[in-house]
């Protein structure tokens, strides 16, 4: 099954950007990660610093200016740490889902290429976690 929220490749696009935000590469902690980006987008102050208030923020964007919302990957963040790079992953698929109806601040992520399966597999086996979570 093939995961369709991301882009693989270079994500240009023509219409008008809000933001646009170049993850780096190799980061490696939670905190770096959700730091970033809370920077780049430009998060509220009351911004958590963890998964529920980065998928609430990342779901509402209403701060930004009307436009396109890009976020762009050099790899796959938090790729030594399996839970929370599977929580990253399904929490930007879902924004993805929501947010690409968004007139306001339509919401693509894009990825290399080359990460495609095992971003694949780490969207699966969070699936799979969740499945086991509500039995």
């Amino acid at each position: 099954m093939s995961n369709e929220s991301f882009i693989y490749g270079d994500e240009s696009t023509s219409r008008s950007l809000s933001a646009r935000v170049s993850v780096p590469a190799r980061i490696a902690s939670k905190e770096e990660l959700l730091t970033t980006l809370a920077n780049h987008l430009r998060f509220p102050d009351y911004f958590g610093g963890n998964w529920d208030a980065f998928e609430e923020c990342l779901r509402d964007l209403s701060w930004l200016s009307v436009g396109r919302v890009v976020l762009t990957h050099a790899d796959i963040p938090l790729v030594n740490d399996v839970a929370n790079a599977r929580t990253y992953l399904a929490i930007l698929s879902d924004a993805v889902h929501k947010m690409s109806k968004s007139e306001d601040h339509p919401l693509s992520v894009a990825f290399p290429s080359k990460f495609r399966e095992q971003i694949e597999w780490l969207l699966r086996s969070q699936r799979s976690q969740d499945a086991k979570r509500s039995t």
